[in-house]
């Protein structure tokens, strides 16, 4: 990224603020911050989302990475959500190829009923992603509904030790946004 991203952790609350830059995590290589750990075998990973300004940009992205090396063209699955509301499972199958994301797309309208009202309404509270050998499964809960599987699981193989963890783009090169996690 043109601008130098950062983390910090809050123990008392047990979350992440990240501040990135960077232009995307959607075609064939990588600009976000990313928390990592390297592991092997079968994972869950979920995490609460929060936008602390509901009004920056919509196209920023706090993603589940899990990925085969640390380049920023690395083969890659995630579950993703966008500063809109929009959930996504994605994946780039090669090194330096497109990535890819199926009909898991899923976005949620305001309950006004129940008294929902602005952007924040429309956000997952939580979202995950499993992998179970080379199945990978988003699951997602809105509003704290119990978290849930969200279609079906997407076929993935993974090479050797993987790098698990959280990554926050702000899809803009040069602007630093916000995500806790």
């Amino acid at each position: 990224p043109l601008a130098p991203g950062s983390a910090s952790y809050d123990a008392a609350a047990k979350t992440y603020t990240i501040n990135s830059a960077g232009y995307n995590i959607w075609y064939s290589r990588d600009e976000f911050h990313y928390l990592w750990k390297r592991m092997n075998g079968d994972v869950s990973l979920a995490a609460n989302v929060v936008w602390p300004n509901i009004d920056d940009f919509h196209d920023r992205k706090v993603a589940l990475v899990i990925r085969d090396s640390l380049d920023d063209d690395s083969r890659q699955i995630m579950a993703a959500q966008h500063g809109n509301g929009m959930v996504h499972i994605s994946w780039r199958a090669e090194k330096t190829g497109p990535m890819t994301d199926i009909s898991h797309r899923a976005a949620r309208q305001p309950n006004v009923a129940a008294g929902e009202k602005g952007p924040q309404a429309l956000h997952a509270t939580r979202i995950g992603i499993e992998k179970h050998g080379d199945q990978f499964q988003l699951y997602i809960s809105w509003q704290g509904e119990p978290i849930h599987p969200e279609g079906g699981p997407v076929t993935f193989k993974t090479n050797g030790p993987f790098y698990v963890g959280v990554g926050f783009t702000s899809h803009l090169p040069a602007n630093v946004l916000t995500a806790k996690v």
